[in-house]
């Protein structure tokens, strides 16, 4: 009987002590296994995130800290604060695509500013001579 390929694979790497124990707490934070979470963190690292994706999960995360540690009389605060990063990150993103907008036809770059590779236009689309 033949026996299927391997989809994974196992590696050994040597770590630094803090490195372990810091992977460790953010694996039990996130209630994944050690491993998972190294996984997971490799993998973000080879395909890091576009501008818009980091603003997102930038503006996410600090609605989570800010939500999670205003008091409930001033929650009211807490949201036009976070009203107001939204707004900076916005105008950070649009200087952002200005500034690059003569660069914005290079796939490379578009996929930097908003996180998805180029669109391919069929035949059909393009434009006839």
């Amino acid at each position: 009987m033949r026996r299927r390929k391997a989809t994974t694979m196992q590696i050994n790497v040597r770590l630094d002590v803090g490195i372990v124990h810091e992977l460790e707490a953010r694996a039990k934070a996130n209630r994944v296994s050690f491993s998972e979470e190294a996984r997971q963190r490799l993998i973000n690292s080879l395909n890091p995130p576009s501008l818009a994706g980091a603003l997102e999960d930038f503006k996410r995360r600090a609605r989570d800290i800010v939500e999670h540690n205003a008091p409930k009389e001033k929650i009211e605060d807490a949201w036009r604060s976070l009203q107001a990063l939204d707004a900076a990150c916005a105008v950070f993103y649009t200087a952002a695509e200005n500034e690059l907008s003569a660069y914005v036809r290079d796939p490379s770059v578009r996929q930097m500013l908003r996180g998805s590779p180029a669109p391919v236009l069929s035949d059909e689309t393009k434009s006839k001579p």
